[in-house]
């Protein structure tokens, strides 16, 4: 058996919003990763520790979900009107498979203070005390995106006040803006690939639904839950845990994208897993949230 030999790659593991990820600096990989390709991807899927056919990643830096398993390359902007250029890639945790296709706006809000920790940020851009306002290019969906990060004494302010749903303990606060994320021309197209507000989409074998399909900062497919015979309530597990649940939403996914011009046809659909999304939305009502919170009806607007 012959053995390979092991090389060390600086990085950083990071949470931003409700997911988590490992941040590489570019300058910091391999030369053959440098670029677009298999070497890139196979650091990728090792460092997260897929594929895994049991699913858990236990050799790897990933934690069993989809919200944990991703990984972003950093590097100092080659424009001149942004700090740093961002590329996400979200990987498969049973498939040899990275998908590069939109960007994670969970991950855009640790950008900034990453960028910063790694050294890609002047220091002159940085208050002693104050707010550092970083310009990000986000390489996938070619926008950008603004971080507010809070600065003290010279350094990213970690901890803070701000609670966050999913997530169990406050931190500082990371405020983003996301300009122009859907570039909207005169007849909305961009926003909506196919000029509607809302297609009528078929799903051999699953359904009809009326669908918004939408795209501003990642290319997403809203649904009415009633459609889909939920209230709109439900948890994660109640999804999760139900295989022909998630198989049905896979075909309205691979359907939607179709309609979306994001695939040709629907067997792409299984290279594209990160875009589109799927949410599905109804009226206000009472609810008990997966940290046990009562949320009123009076509260929010939708679910």
């Amino acid at each position: 058996m012959s053995l390979t030999s092991q090389i060390r790659i600086p990085a950083t593991y990071m949470r931003g919003g409700t997911s988590k990820g490992v941040f590489f600096k570019l300058q910091d990989l391999p030369e053959a990763a440098r670029q677009p390709g298999p070497v890139r991807d196979a650091i990728f899927l090792r460092t997260l520790g897929s594929p895994d056919p049991y699913g858990k990643q236990i050799d790897g830096m990933g934690n069993a979900s989809s919200s944990t398993s991703k990984g972003v390359i950093l590097s100092q902007s080659a424009s001149a009107d942004h700090d740093v250029d961002y590329l996400f890639g979200q990987v498969s945790i049973d498939q040899p498979f990275v998908d590069w296709s939109g960007n994670c706006g969970n991950l855009s809000a640790a950008v900034g203070p990453c960028a910063i920790h790694m050294g890609l940020i002047p220091a002159e851009r940085i208050p002693q005390n104050g707010v550092a306002v970083i310009r990000i290019w986000q390489a996938n969906i070619g926008k950008t995106i603004i971080n507010h990060v809070q600065i003290r004494d010279g350094q990213v302010q970690e901890t803070g006040d701000f609670e966050l749903d999913g997530v169990t303990f406050a931190a500082a606060e990371v405020a983003l803006e996301f300009l122009d994320p859907a570039d909207e021309g005169e007849d909305g197209a961009a926003m909506f690939p196919t000029g509607n507000v809302c297609d009528e989409l078929d799903v051999p074998g699953v359904g009809h639904f009326c669908a918004t399909l939408i795209n501003a900062g990642i290319p997403t497919i809203f649904l009415d839950a009633r459609e889909l015979g939920y209230t709109g309530c439900e948890l994660q597990d109640a999804i999760n845990s139900d295989s022909p649940a998630l198989a049905r939403f896979e075909a309205i996914r691979a359907h939607g994208a179709l309609r979306m011009g994001l695939i040709k046809d629907l067997g792409e659909a299984a290279t594209r897993q990160h875009t589109p999304k799927i949410g599905f939305v109804a009226p206000a009502q009472s609810y008990i949230a997966s940290s046990g919170k009562a949320i009123a009806a009076r509260d929010i607007d939708l679910v």
